[in-house]
């Protein structure tokens, strides 16, 4: 008489267990299928899959370039800005309204030098480009790698993890949380060192902006990316793409200088980026969807991922290792 009484709660206890267990092996495909302002990736050096990509993490490897610039200081205020930047993004919003960036700022020491690099992040629009506190950088030489991961872990937090291997003793890893704070209404950046056995803290608050909350991309969900889609019926549905090249991205002020001897004083000077030989131009990637019929659903278009004075392009042969 009780057994059935004892059964049956067990399976009412149990479904609802399964029906979670399984939807954290499973993430839903259609979860984000109302939004549309959950965009692609900018920069990838992994190659992925012909179906699906998960655009909540990003992981990247950069090989800080050797590269010599010449800063052209045309509004006569004598900055050196760095003039390479390596890096990974997510964006969401219209017009990459929201963007999370992370990567390395490459600048010579002196001219005609090797260059170093730092860590950077940006999360527009609360915050301009930011180097990495000085108490938690690591120099970065060049032919120097950096691992780069962007993690998003729900509509109002996302990590970057900033890497550097330096021996097969020790490993350095930057940690940086951006996470928006409900007091008052600030988005707050709060950074965590690890590494040789120390830790170290750092908070830091938006001072320059009143931005409203951002929407870090939602949550996570299973996509892939293409440059074009099956507009109807009638045409042929193309292949998803199942690689992203690496992109750099290039002050219009950079110059490359190659030259024979000293004594022959033969030099050439090479724009940058005009004189790169590229396998193609800036390519923003549209997010689409998979239909069960084998249409494709366009979710939204990557665009302005171009920085005001600064140059997006596709690098024909990988930067990252």
């Amino acid at each position: 008489m009780h057994r059935p009484r004892i059964l049956g709660r067990t399976i009412k206890l149990i479904a609802p267990l399964a029906l979670l267990a399984v939807a954290g092996l499973f993430p839903p495909a259609q979860a984000n299928k109302s939004r549309k302002d959950l965009c692609g990736v900018s920069m990838h050096t992994s190659d992925l899959g012909p179906e699906v990509g998960n655009f909540s993490v990003i992981d990247a490897a950069w090989r800080v370039p050797e590269v010599i610039a010449e800063v052209e200081d045309e509004d006569g205020s004598g900055r050196r800005a760095p003039y390479v930047s390596l890096g990974v993004a997510l964006c969401c919003g219209d017009d990459c309204s929201t963007r999370l960036a992370a990567g390395a700022w490459a600048s010579p020491r002196e001219p005609g030098r090797d260059s170093s690099a730092s860590a950077m992040f940006q999360l527009s629009p609360v915050f301009t480009p930011v180097l990495i506190p000085a108490v938690h950088q690591f120099e970065l030489n060049s032919s120097d790698v950096l691992w780069t991961r962007v993690e998003i872990h729900g509509p109002g937090e996302a990590q970057i993890t900033f890497s550097k291997f330096e021996s097969a003793i020790s490993n350095s890893t930057i940690s940086v949380d951006l996470r928006v704070a409900v007091k008052d209404g600030g988005t707050v950046l709060r950074v965590v060192t690890r590494g040789n056995g120390a830790e170290l803290e750092f908070d830091y608050a938006a001072r320059y902006r009143d931005a409203e909350r951002p929407a870090l991309c939602g949550d996570s969900a299973w996509w892939f990316v293409s440059d074009s889609f099956d507009p109807g019926q009638d045409t042929d549905r193309p292949l998803p793409l199942a690689r992203f090249s690496p992109v750099l991205v290039a002050g219009h002020g950079l110059r490359t200088r190659t030259s024979t001897t000293a004594e022959e004083g033969d030099r050439h000077d090479k724009s940058f980026p005009a004189d790169l030989p590229l396998s193609g131009m800036a390519r923003f990637w549209d997010m689409v969807r998979a239909a069960p019929d084998g249409q494709t659903e366009v979710l939204c278009n990557t665009r302005g991922f171009v920085d005001t004075g600064m140059t997006l392009l596709q690098s024909p042969h990988p930067w990252g290792v």
